[in-house]
């Protein structure tokens, strides 16, 4: 096992990783700025407002999401064999006709809807909840190229992506606000980023647009479908609902206080996203062809945990010199719940490992583990967590069921069920 640990260290995948963890650490760092810059420029109702969509969104992300799994999915086992072009460009012009029917049909209702929804999260800005709506529609297209580069293992041009639209999202959002569109135009930004860095995502899978047409295209698997989305949308929801249970069940004075602490633990998320997008097509084609992909885990747990329990230190030692670093002295030193926070959100990063790893090789039970753990958590939440200390305990103790559940994914994949 640690021969082979050293061998995939010093390949191409672990290239990859490098490649992908670097623009995930350049487009983190300009998200964080969108966070930042729009808790600067906006007022405190405004701001929370932001974090609210924003996590709402985050959800649905993850959701749609399942998109772009099953295309990586498809798209990694479909590029084993002879002349893999045809196959994969139909399979991938069929998943991009789909998701902007669903897309556009989505966003519809989503703005029909938005009254209720702004209810619902407390944000009474209709020009926002608008905005948001046309970012749903492109969270429905965009997984479609996201798994095409994934799944082809393009992971410069994912990479390229992935950059363009925080930098982009970055510029737009402080313009927008500044402009006066105030709340609006922060979350307008993400849709108008999104849409260019589109465009530079169907530029750099041009041949499979190309790729001469062919009579068979391979179906989706209903139940992995399925599956996948309970998956996700469970990772989802343990990881983004806290802020809007926050700005649901706490009086507005004590949801300022978790801004800052909700904003500098997503820090924890940057690295391990990318390095998850390269675990999945890796272990799925190792898997599809009967090999053991427990290797590529073992090393995307450490890439994952370390680096966020250094940071997580940093926070617990100088949470009040970073808050008042980062934030300017606009909010309080938040002391202890920053480090917690911080803990929780790294143990999120390696349940994000374990997901990817299990979507990979059809482990089935870690998903209904992980669903009963989210379950949990937000149980306890809504009747426990009287005070934020509270609630960062609740979420610590998800991430640590999660990654115990985790554990029983470590076994030879040979004898492990396909979905």
């Amino acid at each position: 096992m640690l021969t082979r640990l050293r061998t995939i260290a010093r390949s191409k995948d672990a290239f990859d990783g490098l490649v992908m963890a670097g623009a995930s650490l350049i487009a983190g760092g300009f998200a964080y700025l969108v966070l930042v810059a729009a808790g600067l420029l906006l007022d405190d109702a405004a701001a929370i407002a932001f974090l609210a969509i924003m996590n709402v969104l985050k959800i649905a992300e993850q959701v749609t999401w399942v998109i772009r799994n099953v295309v990586a999915y498809y798209l990694a086992e479909l590029a084993i064999g002879a002349e893999p072009q045809p196959r994969m460009g139909a399979f991938l012009r069929n998943r991009w006709r789909w998701a902007w029917q669903w897309g556009v049909v989505t966003a519809v209702l989503f703005a029909l809807l938005s009254p209720f929804v702004g209810r619902l999260i407390n944000v009474p800005d209709g020009g926002a909840l608008l905005a948001a709506a046309l970012a749903l529609l492109l969270l429905f297209v965009r997984p479609v190229t996201d798994g095409a580069l994934q799944g082809s293992q393009q992971f410069w041009g994912l990479g390229s992506v992935t950059v363009l639209q925080e930098l982009l999202r970055f510029g737009l959002t402080i313009g927008l606000i500044l402009a006066g569109l105030q709340l609006a135009g922060a979350v307008l930004a993400l849709p108008l980023a999104s849409l260019v860095a589109l465009a530079l995502a169907v530029w750099w899978l041009r041949p499979f647009f190309r790729a001469p047409a062919t009579d068979h295209v391979q179906k989706v698997s209903l139940p992995y479908s399925l599956l996948t989305l309970v998956g996700l949308f469970s990772f989802a929801l343990l990881v983004y609902s806290d802020a809007i249970l926050v700005n649901r069940i706490f009086p507005p004075e004590v949801a300022a206080q978790y801004t800052p602490a909700n904003i500098l633990a997503r820090l924890n998320l940057f690295v391990p996203i990318a390095i998850g997008m390269v675990l999945f097509p890796k272990a799925t084609q190792k898997h599809t062809l009967g090999l053991d992909a427990r290797p590529y885990l073992l090393l995307a747990l450490a890439a994952t945990l370390i680096p966020g329990l250094l940071l997580t230190l940093l926070y617990f030692l100088f949470p009040g010199p970073i808050v008042a670093l980062v934030f300017r002295g606009q909010y309080e030193n938040p002391g202890t719940l920053l480090g917690w926070i911080g803990l929780a959100v790294t143990l999120y990063a390696g349940v994000n490992i374990w997901l990817n790893y299990a979507l990979a090789v059809g482990v089935r039970p870690y998903i209904f583990l992980l669903a009963l753990v989210v379950v949990g958590e937000v149980m306890a939440v809504l009747f426990l967590a009287h005070t934020l200390q509270t609630l960062a305990f609740i979420l610590l103790t998800a991430g640590l069921a999660a990654n115990l559940a985790g554990l029983l994914l470590l076994r030879p994949s040979r004898s492990e069920g396909r979905l």
